[in-house]
């Protein structure tokens, strides 16, 4: 999708998403059922809000007689149509664990994970459609980042919060998301610098330039993207992990209230970036 509305409403599929896959992590038994259903309960409602959106905006644009070639690329037709089988996918998840049935639940809390990521590179596809090869693909791994650096702060912050709950649960599956959390932090941090490498590297240059030209072009914007969304959110994801190895998980789990924060902003500044320069940030 395209404009302002258009990344935010692919700001919460990528919330809801990022935060199903990082599910993944958790184990299906050892952590409590509870768990498991308010957590997709949250990611469930965040996709249907994003639908409804999606739709509503639809449905206008063909009140107001817009044609429905015009409607299928800017709305991105077949995202939201994957948007859709991932979302009643998560319910069937949801649903499925009341039935206490672990491989099951597995088995459609991968598809519902598969079929997300799905409808975010179609929306990425949408996106990038009219750029150059390099662009649109650095468009599609940028929305796979943001969406594993949501999810994974999110979740992160929800699992912490179950801990509140079951202080006798082992640290491990909280220290495995804090890891991948930081993992997630310094994989986006440094895509610009590797997509301006890359497109040095197959003779592309000018790609290049326009990428270091966003500095002196939107100075607050990339500063706070940089200041805020990577260094602060790298320095809390330190924190969490030297918070863990005392161990705190409810010391960690304010910090990824903060994280939660940081990473919004950051995400928020970097679409602004992608609106007014068409690089991703």
């Amino acid at each position: 999708m395209r404009g302002i509305a258009g990344a935010f409403l692919t700001l919460l599929g990528q919330v809801s998403v990022g935060g199903v896959a990082a599910m993944l992590l958790v184990p299906m038994q050892g952590i409590g059922w509870g768990f498991y259903r308010i957590t997709a309960g949250i990611y469930l409602g965040l996709a249907v809000l994003a639908l409804w959106a999606r739709i509503w905006l639809l449905l206008q644009g063909l009140s107001a007689g817009a044609a429905w070639g015009q409607l299928f690329h800017l709305l991105s037709v077949p995202a939201t149509g994957a948007l859709v089988a991932y979302g009643i996918l998560v319910l069937s998840f949801l649903i499925s664990l009341w039935s206490k049935k672990p491989s099951r639940s597995r088995r459609l809390l991968w598809s519902a994970s598969l079929a997300g990521v799905a409808a975010l590179g179609l929306d990425a596809t949408a996106l990038g459609r009219e750029a150059q090869a390099l662009p649109a693909l650095a468009i599609l791994v940028n929305a796979w980042l943001s969406s594993a650096l949501l999810g994974l702060t999110f979740t992160g912050m929800l699992l912490g919060h179950w801990y509140l709950n079951e202080p006798g649960l082992p640290t491990r599956h909280v220290w495995r998301m804090a890891h991948w959390f930081l993992v997630a932090v310094l994989a986006q941090g440094l895509f610009p610098a590797s997509y301006a490498l890359l497109a040095v590297a197959v003779g592309d240059p000018a790609q290049a330039g326009q990428i270091l030209r966003v500095i002196p072009d939107h100075p607050i914007l990339f500063g706070g993207r940089v200041l805020v969304g990577t260094l602060a959110t790298l320095v809390v994801a330190l924190i969490i992990r030297n918070t863990l190895k005392i161990p705190n998980v409810q010391s960690a789990t304010g910090f990824f209230y903060i994280a939660i924060l940081t990473v919004l902003l950051g995400e928020v500044l970097g679409r602004a970036l992608l609106l007014f320069t068409g690089v991703p940030f």
